[in-house]
């Protein structure tokens, strides 16, 4: 039961036909709620047993190929106050991480980017970003990455999403993909630490980058970042794979 949308959801199979109605039901409901009139009262957060019925539903949704309805579902939850902290959404991105297609994570995040609340998209992209880097996904993690690059993102990535990103490519010997991250990263004026620099370093070097990785460093000691993007975008003009 989802008391707080007056609505039962079923957790046990089958998942379609009473799944589908209450989905409707729960979407209805939440919508009402945001769309209310100023005199009404504000709509209460979502309630513990609310969360443990949306966070146990979501996967198995996700699993059982009923990827549109978990949009929908998420969405809807996120019209109501304070569930964007308190859902698990890394527990969620663990989940995505484990599929084998990014398809349903990109259909969540866009949901999150057609969102009227438009809720910032990083508290799932950026627990999904590490887990498939700790699954060596390299390919997939600089996917997710450029979708919060896209224009029509709700929310580029923080620093600590963009170094995270860096590094773990770098770690994965990727860095034509590291460069092109760090490029996002100092576009938007983000300094590097010196440990990032020293990855960055490293990864080039072990790629036989020998000047250019020098050239870089230096420049990321520097407070103007354009030099950076200025270096980065010669680079990767003239990488040979």
């Amino acid at each position: 039961m989802l008391p707080r949308l007056g609505l039962p959801v079923r957790l046990a199979p089958p998942l379609a036909g009473s799944l589908s109605r209450a989905l409707r039901g729960l979407c209805t409901a939440a919508e009402a709620e945001a769309e209310a009139e100023p005199s009404r009262p504000a709509p209460e957060p979502l309630s513990p047993s609310d969360l443990d019925a949306i966070s146990a539903l979501l996967p198995r949704l996700l699993s059982a190929g009923h990827v549109p309805a978990a949009g929908r579902l998420l969405s809807a939850a996120l019209l109501l106050p304070g569930s964007l902290d308190r859902l698990p959404l890394p527990a969620l991105a663990a989940h995505l991480a484990s599929l084998p297609t990014l398809s349903p994570a990109f259909a969540l995040l866009t949901a999150l980017r057609h969102h009227p609340a438009r809720p910032s998209p990083l508290p799932l992209a950026s627990p999904l970003l590490d887990s498939l880097l700790s699954l060596r996904r390299a390919r997939d993690a600089a996917s997710v990455l450029r979708w919060l690059c896209r224009p029509d993102s709700p929310r580029r990535p923080d620093a600590g999403t963009y170094a995270a990103a860096v590094a773990g490519l770098c770690r994965l010997d990727d860095p034509m993909a590291a460069l092109a991250a760090l490029r996002e990263m100092a576009a938007d004026g983000a300094q590097a630490s010196r440990d990032l620099r020293e990855a960055v370093r490293d990864a080039m070097l072990q790629d036989a980058r020998i000047e250019e990785a020098w050239a870089l460093e230096e420049a990321m000691r520097q407070p103007e970042t354009g030099r950076v993007v200025e270096l980065i975008d010669k680079l990767l003009s003239e990488w040979e794979p």
